[in-house]
């Protein structure tokens, strides 16, 4: 974002007095000086606070008491924008702002009388400036710390205030806080050019894609459930609609067949009694279903063998886990009574005479020799038992596992007996009467209706194979070890830039490598070992210093570069620092002209 601030704006709370106005270059460095509590430390405060953070952090003293409303003047390219926002008072922060931007913005003696604006309306609007996507990095609404980048996240490359300039453990403004550590390890990778807008959006399409999948998945699952019941249904059908003759010349029904079996054959029913309004009888049909019912009381009593098989098997399973429970309760108090059997055995090997009557003699030694192989059998006892218990625990719910389908099973045949039973007792008292068989066609007309209009399977399996291969298709796109790839990139050319301030900074050991560990937030300095060193691992304040403002200007540097390659980086082209000289010490400005020579060096002072 070609952002730079032009002027920072105090309105008093005496409205006859005029603003007071800092003003900048807009070039170079430019070095802010004045004596102790003149208002030096509380610039950045103002500009963040101006620039919509959640708190106010301007210090309490003579600025809050006397200053109504705080502004910055912000140049872009072709135009400018103020902000300026009131005076909180005895509140944390105010959402009371002010907002205008043009080819040149006049700054008005005083606010009162002029339209507010919201700071989420300022925020969006900075937004939109830094061509911010409004998309997730997760791809995903509402994601926490992987919700959208706001411009508020930039702050951590723009300030470097007195408790961070120099602290070993915080190397950017403000993560010195969970929230926002966390929030910006998602936006680094952004920030340093390694993904872009078409990423999200990959992103984003992928999580829809992963959500519709699910919900088809579940659509399936649900039809299955759906299908158990209607198997037991059609297979009633199946037998019915043979007896009635409305079936002729098909196959025995089987207990592989699925629903959609059954309702292939039954499908023609309808249309077959209306070609055919008097159906024979098929032959053999009664004895037919009196040979299914008896087929099936096999099946059951099968099923129930097994059943009762499984039962005794998981009863002696369950006998024998609790004994080696016992057997391992027993074995621990065993172990707990020999652990002083160290100390013991230390103290004997020391001396070896009794401890008892103090004769010389090697018999004690011995029998804390056989205790310290009773412990050893012991341990590896214990060590046993607990194999034992993971093989009868995964046995027990192999047994329960097969019961529960048996029982399923089970169920499922004696549902279907009494079905063709009852039928059988129906077509005994009815005789089988052409109204009967109207009836049973209307009812199995019927039920095929509601089964073609809910049976969507093949549809929803063929939108599950097309979402599957788009998500593969969007996942090969978006390439995570590609966008990793380039973040080691960029990190790499930024370890050149800061070895290079670091070395003009006067760092100690400056040659050595130093690269921002992003998961960590901080800079780890490789030593000639290999070894790597976190900043809090290096000694003195004047290196803490000297990496934390190598470290900004290099990021900065590669920001320019950012902007020059795509277009525009999201990040203000703006650094603040407040007195790194309280950790290195330097006179008149030696630092700063060794860097940018004396052109672009400008002395503001603050009276």
């Amino acid at each position: 974002m070609k952002a730079k601030i032009s002027k920072i704006i105090l309105w008093p709370k005496n409205t006859n007095k005029t603003p007071r106005i800092v003003s900048f270059e807009m070039s170079g460095v430019e070095v802010i000086t004045g004596k102790s509590q003149t208002g030096k430390s509380s610039l950045i405060p103002i500009i963040d606070y101006c620039l919509g953070s959640r708190k106010c952090a301007i210090p309490v003293g003579d600025i809050r008491n006397t200053v109504e409303w705080f502004g910055v003047l912000i140049r872009l390219p072709n135009s400018e924008m103020l902000i300026a926002r009131r005076n909180p008072g005895l509140q944390s922060e105010t959402n009371d702002m002010y907002f205008d931007m043009g080819s040149e913005v006049d700054i008005p003696s005083s606010l009162e009388g002029f339209d507010r604006v919201s700071t989420t309306a300022v925020l969006s609007k900075l937004n939109d400036l830094a061509e911010l996507p409004s998309l997730t990095f997760t791809g995903e609404d509402g994601a926490g710390f992987g919700g959208r980048p706001s411009f508020r996240d930039m702050a951590a490359f723009q300030f470097q205030p007195q408790h961070i300039v120099a602290n070993p453990y915080t190397l950017f403004f403000k993560a010195d806080t969970f929230e926002h550590q966390e929030k910006l390890k998602y936006v680094f990778p952004l920030v340093l050019g390694a993904i872009d807008i078409e990423t999200l959006e990959k992103r984003r399409e992928l999580r829809t894609l992963e959500t519709e999948l699910k919900q088809l998945r579940s659509q399936l699952d649900e039809r299955r459930e759906r299908s158990k019941t209607w198997l037991q249904d059609f297979r009633v059908f199946y037998s019915q609609a043979r007896e009635f003759g409305l079936l002729s010349n098909v196959p025995e029904p089987s207990n592989e067949w699925l629903t959609e079996a059954y309702v292939g054959y039954l499908s023609s029913v309808p249309q077959r009694l209306r070609q055919n309004p008097f159906p024979l009888i098929e032959q053999g049909s009664s004895r037919r279903l009196a040979y299914e019912i008896a087929s099936l009381r096999n099946e059951e009593e099968s099923l129930a063998k097994s059943i009762n098989d499984r039962k005794r098997k998981l009863s002696r399973i369950e006998r024998l886990r609790s004994a080696t429970d016992d057997y391992s309760q027993a074995l621990s108090v065993q172990n707990n009574r020999l652990k002083p059997l160290s100390w013991f055995s230390e103290h004997i090997n020391r001396n070896s005479s009794c401890p008892v009557c103090g004769s010389a003699t090697d018999s004690a030694a011995a029998e804390v020799q056989h205790l310290a192989e009773l412990s050893r059998e012991v341990t590896n006892n214990i060590g046993t038992v607990g194999s034992v218990h993971q093989v009868l625990d995964k046995e027990i719910a192999t047994l329960s596992s097969e019961l529960r389908k048996l029982e399923d099973s089970i169920n499922r045949i004696r549902e279907w007996i009494a079905s063709l039973e009852q039928k059988s007792e129906q077509l005994r008292t009815n005789r089988q009467t052409l109204l009967d068989i109207y009836n049973f066609t209307g009812r199995l007309d019927q039920e095929l209706k509601k089964f073609s209009e809910s049976d969507q399977g093949n549809s929803v399996m063929e939108a599950v194979t097309q979402i599957e291969r788009r998500i593969a298709d969007v996942r090969a796109l978006i390439d995570q070890s590609a966008v990793d790839r380039r973040v080691d990139v960029a990190l790499d050319n930024i370890s050149q830039s800061i070895r290079f301030y670091a070395e003009i900074l006067g760092v100690e050991h400056a040659e050595r490598p130093a690269r921002i560990d992003i998961r960590n937030l901080t800079l780890a300095v490789e030593s000639p070992e290999g070894r790597k060193d976190y900043l809090w691992e290096i000694g003195s304040a004047s290196n803490w210093m000297g990496y934390h403002i190598a470290t900004l200007l290099a990021l900065h540097e590669h920001f320019l570069s950012v902007s020059e390659s795509n277009g525009s980086s999201p990040v203000p082209q703006f650094l603040i620092i407040d007195q790194p000289s309280q950790a290195f010490f330097l006179s008149d400005g030696v630092l700063i002209r060794r860097t940018w020579g004396n052109r672009n060096l400008r002395w503001i002072p603050m009276i």
